[in-house]
């Protein structure tokens, strides 16, 4: 069945990068052998160089990747992007590790991913204990107070706020290099976050919070937390802590 939409009589309007961007995701999405750039090249008409910031940003956002042998792929977070039921996807694959980490750490744990211009919340698991942290979920908090805000900004920096200190762009360098990022009454008076991701930093890829109520937390719970990401990194999947996690 055909579906009706309305298309600008206005080219100029038309965002033509973008579309040239869907056209090359669309052409490495139909093969899968892969496709070599100079095939790109042929089959777009536009220049090398033109196909080549395509590809890098495209590559950016984690949707597609390039092989020993030089020709690009979809990824499979592309696979997970396109289906209707990503989320629910994502929240059954971590649930149960995110149960194992809030028994073992006494806890609140947060599952999140890029929405738009923010984080959403996905899913909370919550500890058993009298004074807990409220789950975040349904709640909206600038990107650049948040522990997985802070990641995202790592790998979009176009999200960045006007005006931020140059104290704030050191710390995302340092996030950047380290892995994970942390929250220190930023979002909320009395938290402490710290978030990382799950599995090679992109856009696309979801992300983990454990939260402390501020008098909980401290460098030793920091460091245990650290310390369980990394056993379950070896069990369940990679995550980018920093490098003694591989």
């Amino acid at each position: 069945m055909r579906i009706p939409y309305r298309v600008s009589k206005d080219s100029r309007q038309l965002a033509t990068s973008l579309f040239k961007a869907l056209d090359v995701l669309t052409l490495v999405s139909s093969r899968t052998d892969g496709v070599a750039l100079q095939e790109l090249v042929e089959a777009m008409s536009l220049p090398r160089t033109s196909i080549l910031r395509l590809l890098d940003s495209l590559s950016h956002y984690g949707l597609i990747s390039r092989d020993e042998a030089r020709r690009y792929h979809v990824t499979e977070a592309f696979r997970q992007w396109r289906r209707d039921d990503a989320e629910q996807r994502l929240i059954s694959r971590y649930a149960p590790m995110m149960s194992r980490l809030t028994n073992c750490l006494g806890e609140m744990t947060t599952l999140g991913r890029a929405s738009g211009r923010g984080v959403k919340h996905l899913h909370c698991v919550e500890p058993n204990c009298r004074v807990r942290v409220a789950p975040p979920v349904g709640k909206r908090f600038p990107i650049e107070s948040m522990a997985m805000g802070k990641l995202l900004l790592c790998e979009r920096p176009d999200l960045m706020p006007d005006g931020v200190s140059q104290e704030f762009l050191d710390e995302i360098e340092t996030i950047r290099r380290e892995g994970y990022a942390m929250n220190f009454g930023e979002s909320e008076k009395g938290i402490v976050a710290i978030g990382i991701w799950l599995g090679t930093p992109s856009p696309l890829t979801p992300m983990l919070a454990v939260t402390w109520p501020e008098f909980r937390y401290s460098e030793v719970a920091k460091e245990t937390a650290l310390e369980r990401l990394r056993k379950e990194s070896r069990r369940f999947g990679p995550f980018s802590v920093d490098c003694d996690a591989k």
